[in-house]
């Protein structure tokens, strides 16, 4: 009996393991995510500076307005007539240049209050005869629409047309409008959809041309050589190197 109790002995007890290792894989793990937001910030901070300098870079005009010709085909730019928009409504639209002039075709008699504008895009892009027209008492009196406008190189580039009117003392004028934008290479009449290209290219022009009609009937031929002319002068001047801005977007996001 005695025996049998002496060899029932009991089993040793497993060591318990040290529960370190999970630990030290958490810590690591911690560690590798911190570094790599640490990375990441870093890399985020350096791009915001870039497309901060870029912007900076970009709020000159790339070449002075004024230099645009008081010559345009046919049309002509009327002496001592040049206006400039009043401070706070340049500031407003976005504008660090601009022209404000009178231009009269020789041939047809007809005249045309031309605005150049340029400024930083995501100044500028809101600002269309739509939203800015109604504000001070005009009313749409046809649907726009865009017309394409041909250059010299058979190229087209897009403008909205559209048609204006206000009465005053019981007379009532009309205004045919026409404006186009350029960003990025590009002329378009609608911006809205492509402000993720303003962080990598941050100046835009603006072309508006305001020319008063007898009637309520839009006539898109008028103006198409005068509107030709002001785009392929901008772009001759925009695209040399010599003038342009010399500057490498980053990468996009």
């Amino acid at each position: 009996m005695s025996s049998t109790l002496t060899d029932q002995t009991t089993p040793a007890k497993a060591p318990k393991t040290p529960k370190t290792a999970p630990a030290r894989r958490n810590w690591r793990l911690v560690a590798v995510v911190c570094l790599l937001l640490g990375v990441s910030g870093a890399v985020r901070y350096w791009r915001d500076l870039q497309f901060l300098q870029l912007e900076n870079q970009s709020k000159s005009a790339p070449f002075p307005l004024k230099e645009l010709p008081m010559v345009v085909g046919s049309w002509r730019a009327l002496e001592g007539v040049e206006a400039t928009l009043d401070p706070e409504v340049a500031r407003i639209a976005g504008s660090s240049d601009h022209i404000l002039r009178s231009y009269v075709n020789d041939k047809t008699g007809d005249r045309a209050s031309v605005l150049v504008l340029y400024g930083l895009a995501t100044l500028v892009w809101g600002h269309t005869p739509e939203a800015c027209y109604p504000a001070v008492g005009f009313h749409p009196l046809a649907a726009a629409r865009d017309v394409p406008i041909t250059l010299e190189d058979g190229k087209s580039v897009p403008f909205r047309e559209a048609l204006y009117g206000k009465s005053r003392a019981g007379a009532a004028s009309y205004h045919e409008v026409y404006y186009s934008f350029r960003n990025a290479g590009e002329w378009r009449t609608e911006m809205a959809g492509q402000w993720k290209r303003f962080r990598t290219h941050p100046g835009m022009f603006k072309i508006q041309i305001e020319r008063r009609v007898k009637s309520a009937d839009l006539d898109d031929e008028a103006c198409r050589d005068l509107l030709a002319g002001l785009v392929e002068e901008i772009e001759k001047r925009a695209s040399d190197p010599a003038i342009s801005i010399a500057s490498t977007p980053p990468a996009a996001e």
